[in-house]
This record gives structure tokens, sequence and C-alpha cells, in this order.
């Protein structure tokens, strides 16, 4: 052991009298880290996010939509949204939504064009979605409110900045509606679908704006108190079956439990994360490749070392640990370099791609470069180490 922390000491000073290769070493280590570490922040802090997401909704909701895509098959409409609401003892509320996929809002005046999601939703959405208001009001039984819309946090930001967009006017799909309200600001990473980017209109207002391709409607039901989940789905599906059972069968409905499709969706993005981070640890490899040449370099440029090292003593093993402590070492200054770095890389990354997510990374994942990096390093090292060890001394010596 203490030859073994002699050759450490040695390795070191080793290290210090070539500046210039274990530099270029360094580099290619901390850049590396730094790859990886950058990805696996924002991947976690978006996972992260949704997961806070996930603790504010219930288990108690519900989404119906068609299953099939072919033309005539079940599209959810106005009508089973009154025949849900007419059945308390299953449902406490019930709504209607219509993504507008070919419209995009407009507001008059240069420079002011945006896109955003538009949604067609009945009263009851905001409730069951747990949708808080910012300013004005929400959707309500009045005629007057098929010409109102409320807009999303940022999408009002970009729309009216730095002046209220109560009482103003967008244009959507070639329609104008006044704004009711601006919805509150949700804690959504930017890339989930996220209220915060999105315009909502009543379904009143908003039949004329329905194109081929939308996605037709879906029914979002909020189960009744101490309604248990899955007997209400199973109820739902035969009530279905028995309403439309001369036109479509189970193949054509599909009813999900919103928890189940939002789990899905984080894990869609947690495994979306980890696959780039995996990619990203491939620089793991490059860099290991890197520092190999350089020792194999090394290993002929100091075979005089080692050939006097030889001759005073030091065993095959002696040199082989020479230089794999080199490596190490290497690893040791360079791994925390580039995790400090690859968090500063991902805050900067979330600032230009406008992430709502902060960026984090977690023990398991700084444990998992730190040893895939160590080992990939010394894993590769071990050739240009044994090299070295078997050099002959005499024909060294005699050499130089």
């Amino acid at each position: 052991m203490r030859r073994w922390l002699v050759s450490l000491s040695d390795a070191a000073r080793s290290l210090a009298r070539s500046p210039r290769a274990s530099l270029l070493c360094a580099s290619a280590i901390v850049l590396a880290v730094m790859a990886y570490s950058t990805v696996a922040s924002i991947a976690e802090g978006m996972a992260q996010v949704l997961g806070r997401r996930f603790e504010t909704l219930g288990q108690d909701t519900l989404v119906i939509r068609g299953q099939s895509s072919v033309a005539g098959g079940f599209v959810p409409g106005l009508g089973d949204l009154s025949d849900l609401q007419r059945r308390p003892q299953w449902i406490a509320r019930a709504a209607l939504v219509q993504e507008l996929s070919g419209a995009a809002t407009l507001l008059e005046g240069p420079g002011t064009r945006q896109v955003a999601q538009v949604l067609a939703v009945s009263e009851d959405y905001f409730s069951i979605d747990r949708v808080a208001l910012a300013q004005g009001r929400l959707f309500g039984a009045r005629a007057g409110s098929a010409k109102q819309c409320l807009l999303g946090a940022r999408i009002a930001q970009r729309l009216f900045p730095n002046h209220s967009p109560l009482g103003r006017f967008v244009r959507v799909g070639g329609q104008w509606f006044a704004v009711g309200g601006v919805l509150a600001a949700t804690d959504e990473p930017g890339k989930f679908v996220s209220n915060d980017d999105a315009v909502f209109l009543p379904l009143a207002g908003a039949a004329a704006l329905v194109r081929p391709g939308d996605d037709g409607g879906r029914l979002v039901v909020k189960a009744a108190p101490g309604v248990d989940i899955d007997r209400l789905q199973t109820s739902l599906r035969a009530w279905l079956l028995r309403k439309y059972g001369g036109r479509f069968d189970a193949d054509d409905f599909r009813i999900e439990a919103k928890q189940a499709l939002l789990d899905s969706a984080r894990a869609a993005t947690q495994s979306q994360g980890r696959t780039v981070a995996w990619i990203s640890l491939l620089a793991s490899l490059v860099a290991a490749l890197g520092v190999m040449n350089m020792m194999f370099l090394a290993a002929d440029e100091r075979s005089g070392e080692i050939g006097l090292r030889r001759a005073v003593g030091a065993t095959q093993a002696d040199i082989a640990w020479l230089f794999v402590g080199e490596a190490l070492w290497l690893c040791l200054a360079s791994i925390p370099l580039g995790l400090l770095l690859g968090r500063g890389a991902a805050a900067v990354l979330q600032g230009a791609l406008r992430l709502d997510s902060a960026p984090t990374l977690s023990a398991q994942a700084c444990v998992l470069v730190t040893l895939a990096t160590t080992a990939l390093v010394l894993a590769f090292s071990l050739a240009p180490a044994w090299q070295a060890a078997r050099k002959d001394p005499k024909q060294v010596l005699r050499s130089q």
C-alpha cells in the first residue's frame, strides 16, 4: 500500500512536469462530463416540475375520446356532455374540449403576430383542471361570453407586453375575440403542453373555427365524491355502448384516467432525458480514448525515466500503477469541474430556450457520471500502462 501511495505522489509530479499534455487530457474529460451534466440537469429539472404538477391533480378525472380515426368514428359532442351532466350520482362535473389546430392568434398591429395553442372549452373545464385566474373572469352562461377569450399567462405577456390585455381584442382564425381574463402562470416546463401558451375560447364562439384535422373533441369527467374511478370508467363504457350500440362498439371509445395520461407523459419525458444523457455519456468514451493516446505518447517519450526507475528497483506493477495513477488524478481534478460547468451551461440554456424548469442534477446522476467516466478512463489507461511496464530497462538505458 505504501508503494502505491508513493506511486500516486510520483504520478502527480509527472503530470505537473508535462502541463501541456495534462491540460489537453483534462480538457477532454471536462468537456465530456460537462456535456452529460448539461443535458441531465435540464431533463431532471423538467421531470421534477412535472412531478409537482402531477401532485396537484386528483385521481378522480377521466378523459373520453374517439378511438377510431376514420371518418364516421365516434366524436364526443354537446349531446354527450348534456347527458353526462344529468348524472350527478356518477359525475360531479363534465366538460367538452376541442383543440383547434388550424387556428392561430393574431393581434392587429406591427410586430404582434403570435402562434398559440387554441382550445375551445365548456365552462366546467377550468374547475376540473384546477386552472386559476389571475385577471378578469372566466366564461359565464351569458350570451355575450361567446365572443370572449381567456389567455394563458405567457401568451398574454407576449401579445400585450407591459399592458393589461383585459378588454383588448385578438383575432383567432380570422374572427375577433375580446380578452375577458388571463390565467395564472403555471409551474410547467416550456416543452410540456402548458396552459401558459394557450388561448381558450367558449364552445359557442368557436364552432365556426373547427377545421378538418382538428382532434374532434374530448370529454373530461370529474367523478362525484365517493365514486370509484375504475367503476366509473366501466360504467361510462357500458353507457356509451348502450347509447351508440347500433353505430359504435367498444373499439370506438377510449376512456382513460387523466392521472394515467400524465404519468405516461412523465415517463416519456424521463425516458427521453435518460436516452439523451446516455448518448452524452458516450463523450466520456471519446475522452478516454484521448487520454489513452496521450499516454501512449508519454510512454514513448519517458522511456529513459522508465528505464531508470526499473534499474533502481521499480517493478512492472510500479510502472503500470504510475500511469494508472496519472489517469486517476486527471479524473479527480476534471470531473468536479465538468459537473460545475455543466450546471452553469444548463442555466444558460434555460434562459436561451425559455424553460420554466430550473436545472437540477441529482446525486445519483453525479455518481453515475463520476463512476462511468473514471472507469472508462482507467480502463483505457491500462493498455499504455502495460506497454510502459513491459519495456526492457537494459534496452532502454542502452538506447539512451
